[in-house]
């Protein structure tokens, strides 16, 4: 239980979880580092991408002590299961599928699976998963998930989809534990142009917002 709990914390301290789909198989670790040096430890391998669950394993061995790896779009048992022997940590889904939340519970691991309505977040909640995924997040935008707060306020969630440098701060003072970045943090054209320092700096601004934005709400 203690293990789990320092993963979760792990997952969730510094507030972003970069979204890494179809990244070039040679390129990942190198955009890995990069998120890396800009605050970003938690890393989302999507299993749409070719050859995922060797990123993911080759991932897990190059940074086990500086990021926590997850797989997502994961659909089905199979797959969770294939990821999470490969080194996954954290298992995402876009949609809620028990068998999936069953399946990574059973390695002690972290489940977020996808969820859009209360009734499906407390579904997921009753089967065990630990974090509520919110997708797409731009439908609803934070207002959605200020007042999903208010009857179930003990429902863990990250949004994604739709997250950038204008709502990601609204989205944590709305309860939002994390937030899940993907096209706008892990950007294709500067990994194609071998802009790396851009990747960088854009995860160092995503942490630097989530940061103030937990400040402010103790204040």
């Amino acid at each position: 239980m203690q293990e789990k709990l320092n993963l979760y914390n792990r997952l969730t301290a510094n507030g972003v979880v970069a979204v890494i789909r179809n990244v070039p198989q040679e390129k990942v670790s190198k955009v890995a580092e990069c998120l890396i040096a800009g605050g970003v430890n938690a890393l989302e391998v999507t299993l749409d991408a070719e050859h995922a669950f060797q990123i993911i394993e080759r991932l897990s061995l190059e940074f086990q002590n500086r990021a926590v790896i997850g797989a997502g779009t994961v659909l089905d048992a199979v797959s969770a299961e294939l990821a999470l022997r490969s080194g996954a940590e954290f298992i995402v889904s876009p949609v809620l599928k028990e068998d999936v939340i069953l399946t990574t519970l059973r390695h002690g691991k972290i489940s977020i699976p996808g969820a859009m309505t209360p009734t499906e977040m407390l579904t997921a909640i009753e089967h065990g998963a630990d974090i509520v995924k919110v997708f797409p997040a731009s439908v609803g935008g934070s207002d959605f998930i200020k007042n999903v707060r208010g009857p179930l306020p003990h429902i863990p969630i990250i949004p994604t989809g739709g997250i950038n440098f204008d709502n990601a701060a609204s989205f944590i003072k709305a309860g939002a534990i994390a937030i899940g970045a993907g096209g706008n943090l892990v950007d294709h054209q500067a990994i194609s142009a071998d802009k790396y320092e851009q990747i960088t700096d854009v995860a160092r601004k995503y942490v630097e917002i989530v940061k103030t934005a937990r400040t402010s709400l103790t204040k």
